[in-house]
């Protein structure tokens, strides 16, 4: 099974990264092939979506070979931040059935208008969320990298067997999607 989990912001001393690098743990830990895809390696300043780089080249490769797809961003102005929003829409098709879940990152909601807009733009993509874990006060929920909260090593880990499950599913469908875009890439 191979996730790939997207940090979803670029901002010095982002409370996201250490959520992001616990969530890679985690799936080590079930034995799952994880990746962090990282936005501040694709600062892109706006999106090229008929014109492709080869940074969008390299994004595109990474989500077609994905099994499930983990967000993990903070809430920006009741919104996920704009450098994800510039990276998911560099590419559509490839995100044809893709389970994601949702790790939103704040202090005061939890996250949960993030939660709300970047479950409705999944849709848009044809992903399908699954799961979500909103993170409040990641410094106190936190010891150095390690969780020191039973209530989230509970919920961590339903997020992951609920991805599995929906990966299993919905493989044959992704295995078409990558193959009609090899095909297609061939075409041209």
């Amino acid at each position: 099974m191979k996730v790939k989990v997207v940090l979803g912001t670029a901002r010095e001393g982002r409370k996201s990264e250490k959520v992001a690098r616990y969530l890679m743990k985690k799936a080590q830990e079930f034995s799952w092939d994880a990746e962090l895809i990282d936005v501040r390696d694709y600062l892109l300043a706006y999106t090229h979506r008929w014109k492709i780089t080869l940074e969008m080249e390299k994004y595109r490769e990474k989500i077609l070979e994905a099994d499930a797809l983990i967000i993990v961003a903070p809430e920006y102005n009741g919104s996920y931040p704009g450098e994800l929003k510039i990276l998911l829409d560099t590419i559509y098709d490839e995100y044809e059935a893709l389970p994601v879940a949702i790790c939103t990152v704040s202090s005061v909601t939890g996250g949960v208008r993030l939660l709300m807009e970047l479950r409705t733009a999944s849709l848009n993509y044809r992903m399908l969320p699954v799961a979500q874990v909103l993170f409040y006060n990641v410094d106190d929920i936190f010891e150095g990298e390690e969780l020191k909260d039973e209530k989230y090593e509970e919920r961590v880990g339903r997020l992951f067997r609920i991805l599995e499950k929906y990966a299993k599913v919905l493989k044959p469908i992704r295995d078409e999607v990558r193959e009609k875009l090899k095909e297609k890439r061939e075409d041209i």
